[in-house]
């Protein structure tokens, strides 16, 4: 596959950009990064003549692929109006009955332009409500970069210590210890050890991603979402899904209808707007009391914009017309599921899958599906990278994960490919 225009490009932007990218996590995705002139539909175009079938989806937003007609329009005819008034209008209601009519238990939201601020509020309301410090979040789960709560993401395992009480740390440079003082982390899918934590009584927050998307697709074992939303409510804690990957994603109302679990709160954002910058946090009206009464606050320059509230609006509308578009995204989804297991069986490659349809991962080198961080950090990620290396080389775009996103435009054509590509090259998942 040709590069020597985005290696040029690259070259340039290392000039004046400090990282010759905008987001560390894509420096090392592909060498050199991509460049691209385009997108459209499920496809990429980039600065080479390259098309690209792609199952990034931008890292998750483009739910409804690039060019959208209907998104289109109505972000075209609100720039017409206004890019963002720092007021109230139509659109933020227009949006929230939206929202709160398509997530279960869900009475009322906020607005902000990312997940990591949404993240940041929803922490701010659970102190703020509780009149607690401590916030519990689990191994391998992602929730944003900001300095309190990115800790135990993908840890050295020698440094995290034993699973039953696991060490604090934090993710990066730059990041005092006394930021994160108030963090606590704890294994996924121990409902014992969360339990224990909570008897404690000084736990503000728990914070989860329903389904570890971020760290493997690693899904909650039967029960442990309900038990943990039922012992937050016993010991006066606020459950926090966050629901920035899953949201819109694993259904219409998300990880709440998926696993029929209604959190006290969740956070929305990637899917919301199809691929523009905005999030929500939903929950119940109680749940942002705090804010009402003037415990606690919650601002931004850009929340409730104009343009993202058309776009989040527009995108809802299309991916609630028909219950077929789940069902068709779910199933393209499983079916690629379906190829890696079979044709990695039929070769002798261990290997599992793990997640739902519409975002999973590939884990070549596990024979039985993770059930946690320790699981997942075992998965063979260099096989991975030549086979996804030469997915490349054949049209096909992935993440350097394992994990795929597949959206409201792949189809038939899609699978077809895909499937040939999987089989062709699986040979590169032996190891």
């Amino acid at each position: 596959m040709k590069t020597n225009r985005s290696a040029e490009l690259y070259a340039k932007s290392s000039e004046v950009l400090a990282l010759g990218v905008s987001s560390g996590f894509r420096a090392t995705v592909t060498d050199p990064p991509l460049f691209f002139d385009r997108a459209e539909g499920p496809y990429y175009y980039d600065v080479d003549g390259n098309k690209l079938l792609d199952y990034t989806l931008a890292w998750g937003p483009l739910i409804l692929g690039s060019n959208h007609p209907h998104l289109n329009k109505a972000v075209t005819a609100t720039l017409s109006k206004s890019y963002t008034l720092g007021a109230q209008h139509e659109g933020e209601i227009a949006l929230a009955e939206k929202i709160v009519s398509i997530v279960p238990g869900a009475d009322q939201v906020i607005f902000s332009s990312t997940g990591s601020e949404a993240v940041q509020t929803a922490i701010r309301l659970s102190r703020a409500k509780t009149e607690r410090n401590a916030i519990i979040k689990f191994e391998g789960h992602y929730h944003g970069w900001m300095n309190n709560i990115l800790v135990n993401y993908r840890p050295d395992l020698e440094a995290s210590g034993p699973i039953e009480s696991l060490n604090v740390l934090g993710g990066t440079g730059g990041q005092p210890q006394e930021e994160y003082a108030h963090t606590r982390a704890l294994p996924w899918n121990r409902l014992d050890l969360l339990e224990s934590e909570l008897k404690k009584g000084d736990v503000a927050g728990v914070i989860m991603e329903p389904l570890n998307a971020n760290s493997g697709s690693i899904e909650p074992v039967e029960g442990f979402l309900q038990g943990a939303v039922d012992a937050c409510a016993k010991h006066g804690t606020v459950s926090i899904f966050d629901e920035v990957i899953t949201g819109f994603r694993l259904a219409l109302g998300g990880a709440r209808e998926y696993y029929g679990v209604i959190p006290d709160l969740s956070i929305y954002a990637k899917a919301l707007a199809g691929g523009f910058s905005l999030a929500a946090l939903a929950g119940k009206r109680e749940a942002f009391d705090p804010l009402r009464e003037g415990k606690t606050m919650h601002g931004g320059t850009y929340n409730g914009a104009t343009v993202t509230m058309a776009a989040g609006l527009a995108t809802l509308e299309v991916l609630s017309e028909s219950t077929a578009i789940y069902e068709n995204m779910n199933a393209h989804g499983h079916a690629i599921r379906e190829t890696f297991l079979s044709e990695a069986n039929a070769a002798g490659i261990p290997l599992s899958a793990s997640g739902a349809g519409t975002v999973f991962n590939i884990h070549p080198g596990l024979q039985t599906a993770p059930k946690d961080y320790r699981d997942y950090a075992s998965v063979d990620l260099t096989s991975y990278d030549a086979f996804r290396q030469q997915m490349m080389d054949s049209g096909i775009q992935l993440l350097p994960d394992g994990r795929w996103y597949v959206g409201a435009t792949h189809g038939q054509a899609e699978l077809d490919l895909t499937r040939q590509a999987i089989k062709t090259h699986i040979g590169k998942l032996k190891g």
